[in-house]
């Protein structure tokens, strides 16, 4: 995919066009484990808005492996979330979370692979970064200022189906 097509694609314009889950969506496990609103103070926890946007920025898709990337990405970039943490929470998900949010075998790598990317970004702690004044950035500009770049982690921002805010947005 030509990642120029998006260039002058805002935040706001590509979250617009996102279809990400509604939060009434989330499962009660999830939103435990993942929300800034749990009583649970877990790493990485971060609001729906957010995790979609970051789903923006890594040009991920909403499918099952995509997910598994940016929670991975998002628990990795988060200082506070330990290897410890890291084997726990991919048991959760793996035994504990429902169909379709449940981590299958062959997500486990594609978490991994999110952690290893989110721990290289120069921006720690995106799970609680205000994105607010971003919104009406272009989405690469907001990339390059995280550090997100496809050509140093091809393989790693791959998507089977990927997701191109310029197939979607109106620029």
């Amino acid at each position: 995919m030509n990642m120029a097509s998006s260039d002058n694609v805002t935040l706001a314009q590509a979250y617009r066009a996102f279809q990400g889950d509604q939060q009434c969506d989330i499962p009660f496990i999830v939103w435990v484990l993942e929300n800034p609103d749990s009583p649970l103070p877990v790493p990485g926890r971060i609001y729906l808005r957010e995790h979609d946007y970051l789903h923006i920025l890594l040009n991920r898709g909403i499918s099952p492996e995509d997910e598994a990337f940016v929670v991975g990405f998002t628990l990795g970039n988060d200082p506070r979330a330990t290897d410890r943490f890291l084997r726990f929470f991919k048991f959760l998900a793996r035994h504990f979370y429902p169909e379709p949010y449940r981590f299958q075998p062959g997500h486990l790598s594609i978490f991994d692979a999110g952690v290893q990317l989110g721990r290289q970004m120069k921006i720690k702690g995106l799970c609680s970064w205000d994105f607010s004044p971003h919104l009406d950035q272009p989405l690469s500009s907001l990339r390059a200022k995280i550090g997100i770049y496809w050509e140093d982690h091809p393989k790693m921002l791959a998507s089977e189906k990927p997701w191109d805010p310029a197939k979607h947005c109106a620029a």
